[in-house]
């Protein structure tokens, strides 16, 4: 091998000055020269340093483009040649660019040099020729008519199905015209099934009619994953399918070919085939990948799921999307309950989902088998407080909680739980503690929610009150009787007066909540203002919940407020002074105080993760009403960004409730900054936002075009909340879907939000 024409102008770029993700490139060309090591340890280790640096996590840098020409003749000289020419593919894709001079840069340098790479199509190699034409199809626009016509002799000549499939990919992204010619005549035809699943892939993503057929051919083909397509292009190729149908809005056909791929899957594992446990595994993905986008998909879906209960291999993959579709199951419950007499995880998992079907056999299981049950101890504790809910009770708006309901069976069973001391070495399903670290929080959690009914767990709770002085307190607020219970009292006025701050405030808030008496608690709120340290904005929301109470605290909080800018450049200290800034001017009304602060948080929209900041400021502008508007100007400059925009009216709304026109817009032009903001995959706090902004411009804000799109919203089958946490992605959405549904009606007939 001649590495001089290979390294020729490596040491003239000035490496020092172009960096990657750690830094100064000048150590490159040492990596380059390294990759063409005799010693595989050595070669090894640069390529590894190599993906590290100039394509970090898809990243690509000042320093990548430059050493693009360097790894393509390594390549055309037999070095490493799948591997680097799949690093060439992921530096073309990369849509992550860090400081480059020329938007697009990285791609460009690959495609530069595709006259070195094109012969690699026909290598004898096939994970040569499949990585090749994956890299080119990334280059995408840049890579030009010879790239086309390459990719196409190569179709013509290719017989290894799985490169094929991968060529028949490449030829539809860098000519999407062909696609219709290409699929039709693989889907006519008796290709592999490797090409076919490509075929049906490239149907969906270039828009091409999808019909029953189509849907037969991929259930014939599950699981789609053992063809062996799709690894270059890192999809699932089933889940892929099914989320391009729903997004081009064939909701139906999305929902028929995951029904049919479920049904495929069950008599797979009757007929016992080999099979059947990819099968079922793909399609339950795919099936909960679509209930996360659609409405619709969970009652439609369901009844082919519920015949995987009946195995326990197979009801693992079910068991979890009962507890989070949020759908009416009383089918499943006769196999859950045989599910549960088992010991182990899935008999826990079991119990955790009839918890959250609302099953009334729950209490008594959960009852009998507490300590081997965390998972559906913990699913009783979030029904409890309202992170998740019955179905019967998920489109109901306004109400908080439907706890799970009082059993002295269970009541008793959680004062065995109080009273024990786990040993150090205990161990739980969760094979990591996690059971004996939250277990006296979900315990407590039940004991609150059921309040004095559960008054006589009071010896155990006074007994854990030291080992777990958080959760304990909490609930003893709730549980105790400050008539009679004065020895409660008297225990949390011992708790608030020693120990970590932190548990002193929880004693102290406890006590606040049982007898009225907050001077325990406000002087803890006070050390905790004073420390300044990292439970200040903690300290600041609790003095915010007490209201005119917190009033002793007013010189700390101006003296927060006082500070200069420089002391708030954390997100917890400007979230503090914020917090600060809103109590104050409810108990002073002194604008000229918060005022600072709040412009101030409006800045952080110009830095790194601030948007969070910039909400809350508008949040706090809001509450200041007309006295805000000196903010106008610099709310109006955010308006653009949809995520900033719902906050940012509400805001504008409060500053000037009664005016049609604010800072300048008219009310409709503010309505179409919201509803910007109104797109597929939000966070809940953000959807609940819009609503808020919704009502706040009140009807005659709305045209009928915009009252449709509102419509979408609340009855369109495409959710809305769709991100978060996974498990509570559905619950959060069909939450959003019924207040969505209140706002319409507010807007279209006057008619009052439930509950205001």
């Amino acid at each position: 091998m001649d590495l001089l024409p290979v390294f020729a102008g490596l040491d003239h770029v000035d490496w020092s000055r172009l960096r990657h993700a750690y830094g100064s490139a000048e150590a490159l060309p040492a990596l380059l020269r390294d990759l063409a090591s005799p010693v595989e340890e050595t070669a090894a280790e640069a390529e590894q340093e190599l993906w590290d640096s100039i394509v970090h996590q898809g990243t690509v840098y000042t320093a990548t483009a430059p050493a693009v020409p360097f790894l393509v003749r390594l390549v055309t000289e037999g070095v490493r040649r799948s591997a680097l020419v799949g690093m060439l593919g992921v530096i073309a894709g990369s849509v992550d660019e860090h400081d480059l001079p020329v938007p697009g840069a990285a791609r460009d340098a690959v495609a530069a040099q595709l006259g070195l790479l094109l012969p690699l199509l026909a290598d004898d190699d096939p994970e040569v020729r499949r990585t090749t034409a994956w890299t080119v199809a990334q280059c995408r626009s840049a890579a030009g008519l010879d790239a086309r016509a390459a990719l196409r002799a190569r179709w013509a000549a290719e017989s290894d199905p799985t490169v094929r499939a991968d060529v028949l990919t490449a030829c539809v992204l860098l000519n999407p015209d062909a696609a219709e010619e290409l699929c039709s005549a693989v889907l006519a035809g008796n290709e592999p099934a490797p090409v076919q699943v490509a075929a049906l892939s490239a149907t969906v993503d270039c828009g091409l009619p999808w019909n029953t057929d189509a849907t037969a051919r991929v259930t014939a083909l599950v699981p789609l994953e053992r063809h062996g397509f799709g690894a270059l292009w890192e999809r699932e190729p089933l889940q892929a399918l099914t989320r391009a149908l729903h997004a081009r809005g064939e909701v139906d056909n999305a929902i028929d070919v995951v029904g049919s791929a479920l049904g495929r899957a069950t008599a797979l594992r009757l007929q016992g085939s080999e099979h059947a446990q990819a099968a079922i595994t793909e399609a339950r993905w795919a099936a909960q990948s679509l209930a996360l986008r659609s409405r619709t998909a969970p009652a439609r879906l369901l009844p082919e799921l519920l015949p995987l209960l009946d195995n326990p291999t197979t009801a693992a993959d079910v068991i979890p999307l009962l507890r989070t579709w949020c759908q009416p199951a009383p089918e499943a419950v006769p196999a859950l309950l045989a599910i549960t007499q088992d010991n182990g995880e899935l008999a826990d998992e079991a119990l955790a989902a009839l918890v959250c079907l609302g099953a009334p056999e729950a209490s008594g299981l959960l009852a009998r088998h507490l300590p081997e049950r965390p998972r559906a101890l913990g699913a009783a504790y979030r029904l409890t407080t309202g992170e998740i809910r019955t179905p019967s009770h998920t489109h109901t708006p306004g109400e908080d909680r439907t706890p799970l309901p009082y059993d002295p069976e269970l009541l008793d069973a959680i004062r065995v739980r109080l009273a024990a001391e786990p040993s150090p070495g205990r161990r739980s399903v969760f094979d990591g503690g996690l059971a004996a670290t939250n277990e006296p929080v979900y315990l407590s959690g039940l004991l609150a929610a059921w309040g004095g009914p559960a008054r006589a767990a009071l010896p155990e709770l006074l007994a854990a009150l030291p080992r777990h002085p958080l959760p304990v307190s909490r609930v003893l607020a709730a549980v105790a009787d400050p008539q009679t219970d004065v020895h409660v009292i008297e225990a949390l006025r011992a708790q608030a007066g020693q120990g970590l701050l932190a548990t002193r405030q929880a004693a102290a808030s406890a006590l606040h909540s049982l007898t009225g008496d907050a001077d325990a608690l406000i002087s803890v709120l006070s050390e905790l203002l004073a420390k300044r340290g990292n439970s200040l904005d903690h300290a600041v929301t609790a003095a915010a919940a007490l209201g005119e109470v917190a009033r002793p605290l007013l010189p700390l909080l101006h003296a927060l407020l006082a500070e200069p800018a420089q002391s708030r450049e954390t997100v917890p200290a400007i979230r503090a002074a914020l917090g600060a800034a809103a109590l104050v001017w409810e108990m002073t009304g002194d604008e000229q105080a918060v005022l600072p602060v709040i412009q101030e948080g409006l800045a952080w929209a110009s830095q790194g993760w601030g948007q969070a900041t910039v909400k809350r400021a508008a949040e706090v502008a809001g509450l200041l009403g007309p006295a805000a508007e000196p903010l106008v100007p610099d709310l109006l400059t955010l308006l653009d960004d949809p995520e900033l925009s719902p906050a940012l009216v509400l805001a504008l709304t409060s500053v000037c409730p009664e005016a049609d026109i604010l800072g300048g817009l008219a009310r409709t032009a503010l309505a179409d900054s919201v509803l910007a903001a109104a797109r597929p995959g939000l966070y809940a706090p953000s959807a609940s936002a819009l609503l808020e902004a919704f009502v706040a411009l009140g009807p005659k804000a709305f045209t009928a075009a915009q009252l449709d799109l509102i419509r979408d919203l609340a009855d369109g089958d495409r959710r809305i909340v769709g991100a978060g946490l996974q498990d509570r992605i559905i619950l959060d959405d069909e939450r959003f879907r019924a207040e969505a549904r209140e706002v319409l009606r507010t807007l279209t007939a006057g008619v009052p939000l439930s509950g205001s």
